[in-house]
C-alpha cells in the first residue's frame, strides 16, 4: 500500500513567531512579551523508550536576571506548528501521524498518511 508523506521545514524565525503566538494565545506569558530565544531539547518518555522533542522559550523581561519563560511539551509544538500552517494558508491532512524532528537551526515537521487514512 502506498504512504503519503510530506516534510515541512520551519526555519527559525518561523518557530520563534509561532511559539510567540502559541504562548500568547494560551495565556503563558502576557501579549507585549516578546520572544527572545528558544531551546530544543529530547526528552524520553516515561511509558517507553520513545523520545520527544521540548521547547523552552524565553521572553524579554524587565528584569534581565529573572527571564521569563515558557515550556512546550511536543503535543504543542505540533500545535504551534499547524496553527501556522493554517495562518499562512499551508494545507495539512487532518488524518495521520506528524513527527518532529531537529533540522539544522530549525524543526521539520513530517506527516504520514497510510492508504487506509486517505479520504475516500
Amino acid at each position: 500500500m502506498p504512504v503519503d508523506v510530506r516534510k515541512l521545514i520551519f526555519s527559525k524565525d518561523e518557530l520563534l513567531s509561532a511559539f510567540q503566538k502559541t504562548c500568547r494565545l494560551k495565556n503563558f506569558v502576557d501579549s507585549q512579551a516578546s520572544v527572545e530565544k528558544y531551546e530544543l531539547a529530547s526528552v524520553k518518555k516515561s511509558d517507553s523508550d520513545a523520545e520527544e522533542l521540548s521547547a523552552t522559550v524565553t521572553f524579554m523581561s524587565p528584569d534581565p536576571r529573572n527571564p521569563i519563560k515558557a515550556n512546550l511539551d511536543e503535543d504543542q509544538i505540533i500545535e504551534a506548528l499547524i496553527s501556522d500552517c493554517k495562518d499562512l494558508n499551508i494545507p495539512l491532512p487532518r488524518k495521520g501521524q506528524k513527527f518532529l524532528k531537529q533540522h539544522k537551526e530549525g524543526l521539520a515537521m513530517s506527516m504520514g498518511l497510510n492508504e487506509a487514512a486517505k479520504p475516500s
